[in-house]
């Protein structure tokens, strides 16, 4: 009984001492989070195109994107072929629209017409095409941290973040020129 009054005591006593009463300004702020592309409404569904040129010549590659930061500028970054010995920047880039909604309203679209002059994919063989999607700048494909500034003069690095998806076509001969 002694030993449990004497622990008592010793509780009560220590609540007597000082305590830290600094209280936020502000609540924090959210780190960024990573975009998320809906793999459900991806096109093609198929991630293996095994005759491009031969039944068809025109191909249309959609990701639908969303990311919880609504504030996020997005970017879809399409790469073909990427050769990390060889890298080049992106074949296109396709901002997408901010609505204050986690999914975007748009899409981003890539389309390849064999038809056409100079047409990427006419090379006769498996190609790789990329989307890269990206709420931060990329350098060689990997984004970029951004330094934040907080209120009490303090920073954070906030990272960026990439996402991918990626299919493989086999162009064969076929008859769209």
């Amino acid at each position: 009984m002694c030993v449990l009054a004497a622990s008592l005591g010793a509780l009560l006593v220590g609540c007597l001492f000082p305590q830290d009463d600094t209280l936020l300004d502000d609540v924090p702020r959210f780190m960024n989070r990573s975009p998320r592309i809906i793999e459900t409404l991806v096109v093609p569904q198929e991630r293996i195109i095994r005759d491009f040129g031969g039944s068809r010549c025109e191909l249309t590659f959609e990701v639908a994107v969303e990311d919880p930061d609504v504030d996020d500028r997005i970017k879809v970054h399409w790469f073909i072929d990427y050769n990390p010995q060889d890298p080049r920047g992106p074949y296109r880039e396709i901002p997408l629209t901010n609505n204050g909604e986690a999914r975007r309203p748009d899409r981003g679209t890539l389309r390849i017409n064999l038809a056409s002059a100079n047409a990427e994919l006419s090379t006769p063989g498996q190609h790789l095409v990329e989307a890269l999607v990206s709420d931060a700048e990329l350098t060689e494909r990997q984004p970029e941290s951004r330094v934040v500034n907080l209120p009490d003069g303090g920073t954070i690095i906030d990272p960026g973040f990439v996402v991918s998806y990626a299919w493989v076509v086999n162009t064969v001969p076929g008859n769209c020129r």
